[in-house]
């Protein structure tokens, strides 16, 4: 058996899709498994533990996931200078979604049904410092994180925040829009919108990713 050639982080929040993905790529000698998460915030934690040799070559992801999801893990990793790839996994092929993860730095964007050939293949270029993007949008993956989203200025210590912000805070992390917490907590996206602004403020952040960088550093989400 040859020499494992990718070191793999697995984040996702399932774990019978996780178990799943680390069973089918388990098959692959190309491949060596050094870390498993079940959301973005875990595996920061991870990383940040983990010695020099252990740092994963590239994170596979999920989009979707509570606390952190996959483009906050992604903004994340840059607003700490964590220059490690990510390669992204959606069950919907959605456009504002994917070029929502090109602009964030994803160096992958790939369906979960996809056959594992071309799993395998992906990460294979990924690691050779190519991308696994559609082809016609992938020059707009070499564009680096704008500088507003990899580092801010926030007050040392914030207001805490009320029960309900935290809530919306929490719900901002996973990933879900305005419209999509207004429906979960049967409020007005007007009223979530005035909760988002309020957040901010008392965080010292200009908008949602600084919002979630700045909880994960106080231990918030």
């Amino acid at each position: 058996m040859s020499q494992a050639l990718i070191k793999l982080m697995l984040v996702e929040d399932q774990q019978l899709v996780r178990e799943a993905l680390k069973g089918l790529l388990a098959l692959s000698d190309e491949i060596a498994i050094v870390g498993e998460a079940g959301d973005g915030a875990e595996a920061l934690d991870m990383i940040a533990a983990q010695g020099l040799e252990q740092t994963p070559d590239i994170v596979l992801s999920d989009m979707r996931m509570p606390r952190l999801d996959g483009l906050g893990l992604i903004r994340a990793l840059a607003a700490r200078g964590l220059n490690i790839p990510v390669v992204l996994l959606t069950t919907f092929d959605d456009a504002g979604i994917f070029d929502e993860a090109v602009r964030s730095g994803a160096r992958g964007f790939l369906l979960k049904a996809i056959s594992p050939d071309t799993l395998l293949q992906s990460l294979r270029e990924v690691m050779n410092g190519g991308t696994a993007l559609r082809p016609s949008l992938t020059a707009r993956m070499e564009r680096p994180v704008a500088a507003a989203e990899r580092s801010f200025v926030a007050t040392e210590q914030p207001d805490p925040l009320s029960p309900k912000e935290l809530q919306v805070l929490r719900l901002v992390a996973s990933g879900r829009s305005n419209t999509e917490i207004a429906a979960l907590l049967g409020n007005s996206e007007g009223v979530i919108k005035n909760h988002c602004s309020s957040v901010f403020s008392k965080m010292g952040v200009r908008d949602r990713t600084q919002a979630v960088l700045r909880a994960i550093d106080l231990g918030w989400i």
